[in-house]
């Protein structure tokens, strides 16, 4: 016989059937059956001859018996006969024994709970039911039955599947587990504790992981591929096999390419995983404004060849069309490479980031906040280039910068992040505060510093699925309700028909400025009519005026202004609708209404499928995330009475009275209606398109050094 004094209580299996007796007949034999188990009360204390149809049944009485009287339970010892099933099994209370320290106990810390408390029950099975063959009721200590929840063994963590759902869309586990705590109805209603909880997603954690990450990856991309042809993927492997960079783009992501992948943003600040690889997101702007995601790599390093790979990757990607605008960070690495794989792409770099700096790099001088007002200034409110210059040699000459390397630097830039330099070319209104912003929202919640890259792929699969519903829902709403005019302006309402509401809500934010805007002058030659416009705002509190210079052109009805703010967003600016107004014109010509920004385009990318999370579910898993659904649509009408409340309750009751399921089918009629999920116990085919395709063996990448100071 086999001694297991390790198996837990959930270990146990439901044994059906008679097996010879082995070693323990002889007690058996004397043991009279004396208290069938339905119906039985968890206050009634445990005699010899209780006779249960299962070791589940048992155990299930002896806890809540325990809990009711405020005591521990555990597994002792169990022993299996000879065809290995269990045929004994002692539960005792969980203070039993005696407990003998390895290390001197002046210097022990952790507490324990033994205490030579011989309360105990053994069970033992024949012809089929278990008995109780001997009994122990008496403690050594005293009984807590207001804490006896607490106890390791009286603890069943349930809900599991909500869990893992919780855990599937970012939420934190003490959340998750202050959530179960509210429907349960408090902590003194709640079977386990918040350590339990953490328990079980770091196994169910590791258990993803147990492949590697090397492995699961190119299985998953290949199992992508074959879902849609269009699923791009890329991997560059080191000379150990070991991941060093990758890169991919779904379908839709290649299709939204075709009409939003002209201005692109590229960062690699956001994410950095459990490798240290820095997180790559290619980003768009789509017709609401909103981000939208062109592919992503993570990456192994931040050199030129690197960002040379990567981008010559998103190129093949999307056809070979590069884009006309990209935004990085300041990067030389990434300044290079662009100049290699776009060498016709105008490169601007993030102002944000740039601007960030200002207290690292200045903040040694005395004059450090009149310095860092100053540049401001010279930044965020000079129009043009002349003006630009101009005012930076004032604001370098006053405060004697002319030695400052990093200010050296940023001049010899200068086009790379000045707006003034930048605002004559299309930039789709990325803002780059917003950018910046909006690059930490898009995976925010979903992906953090210790993200497997199995976790990350179905974290990222969340995320998009999340954006793309975002997107629809703002498709809905720009063609299904109208925002109402300001005015009586038709070229108000010209924009108010064709674009999105997010886009229209900026024509309308220009319309509301013309209020502020006065036309000073004209001078006309012949069809070129050229206007002074003043217009009022208020900076600081104090009131400022500044004055744009609008270009006309009564022939070809051309507009143009010297804010360029159509030439940056796109969007007409409100002293270019001063001078349509003052020159009578009821509509502008269409290029001023970009087909970008149209809420009455049907785009490709939104006919293609938002996700493809393939993770494979165990068929158990998918049953109960089928009865969850049917049960809450059925609890939904019984709450409604207390007859059909209470009715409901019987057949729960009844059911798990039977404790098992009757067959392997499970068919539930409910209103005429049948639910059918027999399809489900089947195994998930397999997917793995390694059979057609031969790579090598992949292993997980090798951690990074990370720039600047490690995490904490």
């Amino acid at each position: 016989m086999n001694e297991n004094n390790n198996l837990s209580l959930d270990d146990i299996p439901m044994v059906e059937g008679e097996v010879s007796a082995v070693g323990h007949d002889t007690v058996l034999d004397n043991v009279e059956p004396s208290v069938p188990t339905v119906g039985m009360c968890f206050d009634s204390p445990p005699t010899v001859g209780m006779c249960f149809d299962s070791a589940k049944a048992v155990k299930t009485y002896y806890r809540q018996y325990a809990i009711t009287k405020g005591f521990g339970i555990r597994i002792r010892s169990s022993k299996k006969g000879v065809d290995n099933e269990i045929r004994y099994f002692m539960l005792v209370c969980s203070r039993e024994g005696k407990y003998v320290s390895s290390i001197p106990t002046e210097i022990k810390t952790l507490p324990t709970q033994a205490n030579e408390c011989q309360a105990r029950i053994t069970v033992g099975r024949k012809e089929g039911k278990w008995y109780i063959m001997s009994v122990i009721d008496e403690h050594s200590h005293d009984l807590s039955p207001t804490k006896s929840r607490l106890f390791c063994g009286n603890r069943k963590l349930k809900l599991k599947r909500n869990l893992e759902m919780n855990g599937d869309v970012g939420v934190r586990i003490n959340k998750s587990f202050q959530s179960l705590v509210s429907a349960a109805g408090g902590y003194d209603s709640q079977e386990f504790v918040e350590r339990d909880v953490r328990n079980y997603v770091g196994k169910q954690r590791h258990a993803l992981g147990k492949d590697g990450d090397g492995k699961a990856l190119l299985s998953h991309f290949l199992r992508m591929r074959e879902l849609n042809k269009d699923f791009f993927f890329d991997i560059d492997i080191d000379d150990e096999n070991r991941i060093r960079n990758f890169f991919w783009a779904d379908a839709r992501s290649r299709a939204a390419c075709y009409d939003f992948g002209d201005i692109v943003s590229f960062d690699t600040t956001y994410l950095i995983n459990k490798y240290d690889m820095p997180f790559t997101p290619f980003l768009g702007v789509n017709h609401h404004g909103q981000y939208i995601l062109l592919g992503c790599g993570l990456l192994s390093s931040e050199d030129t060849n690197t960002f040379v790979w990567l981008f010559e990757c998103w190129l093949r990607c999307m056809s070979y069309k590069a884009p006309q605008g990209i935004v990085t960070d300041q990067c030389n690495a990434m300044k290079n490479a662009i100049s290699v794989v776009f060498p016709q792409t105008h490169h601007r770099w993030c102002l944000w980031h740039i601007m960030k700096q200002i207290p690292e790099k200045l903040q040694g001088y005395g004059e450090y906040k009149e310095i860092k007002h100053a540049m401001k200034v010279v930044v965020y409110e000079t129009m043009t280039v002349d003006e630009f210059e101009c005012e930076w040699g004032k604001f370098i000459n006053t405060f004697g910068l002319m030695n400052d390397e990093w200010l050296g630097t940023l001049y010899d830039e200068r086009h790379r992040w000045v707006p003034c330099y930048l605002k004559n070319h299309f930039w789709a209104g990325m803002s780059t505060t917003q950018r910046s912003k909006s690059m930490n929202a898009f995976f925010d919640g979903y992906i953090n510093s210790t993200t497997t890259l199995q976790q990350f792929l179905h974290q990222y699969d969340n995320a998009l699925q999340h954006k793309a519903e975002k997107e629809y829902e703002a498709d809905f709403a720009s063609l299904n309700t109208v925002i109402p005019c300001g005015s009586q302006s038709l070229i108000e309402r010209q924009f108010q028909t064709e674009y999105t509401h997010a886009k229209f809500g900026e024509v309308q934010t220009e319309f509301r400025g013309k209020m502020n805007c006065v036309v000073q002058n004209v001078v006309v030659n012949g069809d070129v009519c050229r206007y002074d416009v003043m217009e009022e705002f208020i900076h600081n509190g104090h009131s400022r005026d500044r004055l744009y210079i609008v270009c006309y052109d009564r022939d070809n009805h051309n507009v143009n202004c010297n804010c360029l703010l159509f030439e940056f967003r796109g969007i007409l600016c409100r002293h270019c609708l001063v001078v349509l107004a003052q020159e009578r014109q009821k509509q502008v010509p269409a290029k001023y209404v970009l087909m970008r920004w149209s809420k009455n385009v049907r785009r490709k990318h939104t006919y293609i499928k938002t996700s493809y999370n393939i993770t494979d579910k165990e068929p158990h898993i998918e049953r109960y995330d089928a009865l969850c659904k049917t049960f809450s649509e059925i609890a939904q009408v019984a709450c409604e009475k207390p007859e059909t409340t209470e009715l409901l309750f019987q057949h729960l009751h009844a059911f798990a009275t039977l404790h098992a399921l009757p067959g392997p089918t499970i068919t539930q009629h409910i209103n005429g209606g049948q639910l059918d999920i027999n399809a489900l116990d089947s195994t998930p085919q397999s997917n793995d398109a390694s059979n057609h395709t031969v790579y090598p063996e992949i292993r997980s990448p090798v951690a990074v050094q990370r720039k600047g100071q490690p995490r904490s």
